[in-house]
């Protein structure tokens, strides 16, 4: 079995990390979200927008890559156990057990919800009351920013049967120029259409756009899982790939500018759609050549935040809009209410997972952790 990649489980840390920054940045945007500052910054949508074509995508390659690794070590119907005993739990725990709270925040914030949380908790929200439902957009309970896990669930389901079918020669067959640019014209043809006929929705069983778009890059991370030529390049031409990247951003975010934005142009949508896919996709070769070069290498660090990760994730957004419905009264200076939110969306999980969640075993298998802490295996990746 290949030797496992660490810079891969790095880039997975950094990814969920750089998520729930993301969500703190929302906060301050113009852009449809749980919750609103009463001031907001449409400056930082500027730097969302760079970070917006490749931070889903990236996790979805390391997903695909991680899941060729369990395939190989557990088999494909050993692994598809393995994800429906790992990934169900955590989603229902997220759903009726964590979610609640930033629902009802957000119904108080926007007046909707006047009783108490509990109230709230065992009545409308786990009974699906009709007119809290009306005030939400959608239904109740809600999987919310847990979408990524629920469509992580039927993709890997999926790759096991195409596994279990094909044989593996089939799997790692692909030309390597093939494995590295048709994934960027796959993120721009998908792109297009979301943009224009296949909106995303995050509804899982009407969000066909989303599906082309997210179950190609979950193949291609599995495609490019056991070769090492690929990573070997991206690490070798990681500079020419920035310079790149960089181009091609500052194309992609040209299109926003207000003398060139009109979302009603199909010109301009393809244009837009287009260079953000294929913007998405280079920058992603890119983190992963420079993390090959300077972050493959293990680590206790590494090992503790590889598993802390998907609870964490699971909380860090209920915990921030928490927070943020609490301090946003309270008219902090600017980089105190941020640092503030950054500690509810990252500190603040991490505690709970050390102390509430990490050391007791029924809980540990409530967020997709195995029953024991224990040693990762070289070449097994973990991941939710």
């Amino acid at each position: 079995m290949p030797t496992r990649r660490y810079f891969l489980d790095w880039l997975r840390v950094l990814a969920f990390a750089g998520l729930a920054l993301f969500h703190v940045g929302l906060l301050y945007t113009t852009w449809n979200y749980n919750l609103k500052s009463p001031i907001l910054y449409p400056e930082v949508e500027w730097l969302l927008e760079a970070l917006s074509p490749w931070r889903m995508a990236l996790l979805f390659v390391i997903s695909g890559v991680a899941c060729r690794f369990l395939i190989a070590k557990l088999g494909a119907g050993g692994f598809a156990l393995d994800r429906l005993g790992r990934l169900v739990p955590v989603i229902l725990t997220g759903m009726l057990l964590v979610n609640p709270l930033q629902v009802w925040v957000q119904l108080r914030a926007q007046g909707y919800a006047a009783g108490g949380y509990l109230d709230f908790w065992l009545g409308a929200y786990l009974r699906s009351d009709a007119d809290a439902i009306a005030a939400l957009g959608r239904p109740m309970p809600t999987w919310d920013h847990l979408w990524f896990l629920v469509y992580l669930l039927p993709y890997s389901l999926i790759l096991a049967a195409v596994a279990a079918a094909l044989p593996r020669a089939l799997l790692t067959r692909p030309p390597l120029l093939v494995l590295l640019v048709a994934p960027g014209l796959w993120m721009a043809f998908a792109n297009v259409l979301i943009g224009t006929v296949a909106p995303v929705t995050h509804a899982l069983v009407n969000d066909w756009g989303a599906h082309l778009k997210w179950l190609g890059l979950f193949f291609a991370g599995a495609l490019l899982a056991f070769r090492d030529d690929a990573w070997s390049i991206v690490a070798a031409r990681r500079w020419p790939l920035l310079f790149a990247a960089l181009a091609l951003m500052a194309l992609y975010l040209s299109c926003r500018l207000p003398w060139l934005r009109d979302p009603h142009d199909p010109i301009w949508t393809f244009a837009f759609r287009a260079a953000e896919g294929a913007y998405g996709w280079t920058a992603l070769l890119t983190i992963a050549g420079f993390a090959a070069r300077w972050l493959d290498r293990p680590s206790a660090l590494l090992a503790y935040l590889n598993e802390a990760v998907l609870p964490i994730y699971v909380l860090h957004q209920p915990a921030m809009l928490a927070a943020a419905f609490l301090l946003f009264p309270l008219h902090l200076p600017l980089a105190l209410e941020v640092l503030l939110l950054i500690a509810a969306a990252g500190l603040a999980p991490l505690a709970i997972y050390h102390w509430a969640i990490r050391p007791w075993r029924p809980i540990r298998r409530m967020f997709g952790l195995r029953s024991t802490i224990r040693a990762q295996p070289a070449g097994a990746h973990v991941q939710p």
